[in-house]
């Protein structure tokens, strides 16, 4: 295999990778609310969830949190499954997960918002011989989906729903075709037509 062809498959590899890992983040909420109500929405749920700000920049739309523990002791390394993509470790144990909101509240026109969340997840690994370092950890957006969630219900109220689920082939309602008492006509090398 040619140096050009292995660089092309390495590319390709890396490209799939980062399009896989960003499937389950979920897309900026589109709002139809001046800035005002929003940031200040965002604001409360934060509080509600007792996060610290970190970094509060009302003119760039920006709220940074800091770090709170996720999980740590015993249980770390499946709890890093349920909010991201555990990489398997083999000559170390998963310590501790922390994780920490940036969020972009963004104005589009007067009465049209746009709220964006990122999260940034990292877990702690400790080796066999006692040193301990911080890995980055890919979301698989649960993180930010809830927190959009929780906030839509703050503007919207309880029924407020992210996305709706769509209807598999077995929920969706039958189409029935109506009788019209004759034979239908097909036309085919077994069936001529009359």
């Amino acid at each position: 295999m040619t140096m050009t062809r292995r660089t092309a498959l390495c590319a390709l590899i890396w490209l799939a990778g980062c399009v896989v890992g960003l499937a389950g983040v979920p897309a900026p909420l589109d709002l139809k609310i001046p800035f005002e109500p929003a940031w200040e929405g965002m604001r409360e749920v934060m509080q509600k969830r007792q996060l610290s700000l970190k970094e509060t920049d009302r003119a760039k739309g920006r709220l940074l949190t800091d770090y709170v523990e996720y999980s740590s002791g015993p249980l770390t390394d499946s709890h890093i499954a349920k909010i991201g993509i555990r990489p398997n470790l083999s000559d170390a144990e998963w310590v501790r997960v922390e994780y920490k909101f940036d969020v972009l509240i963004e104005l589009v026109e007067a009465k049209r918002t746009v709220v964006t969340v990122g999260v940034d997840i990292r877990a702690k690994k400790r080796d066999f011989l006692g040193q301990e370092t911080w890995v980055p950890i890919q979301s698989t957006g649960q993180m930010e989906e809830d927190l959009l969630t929780e906030f839509g219900k703050s503007l919207f109220g309880e029924k407020f729903k992210l996305s709706e689920s769509k209807k598999g082939f077995w929920e969706l309602q039958p189409s029935y075709v109506p009788d019209t008492g004759q034979r239908p006509r097909i036309s085919g090398p077994e069936r001529p037509m009359p």
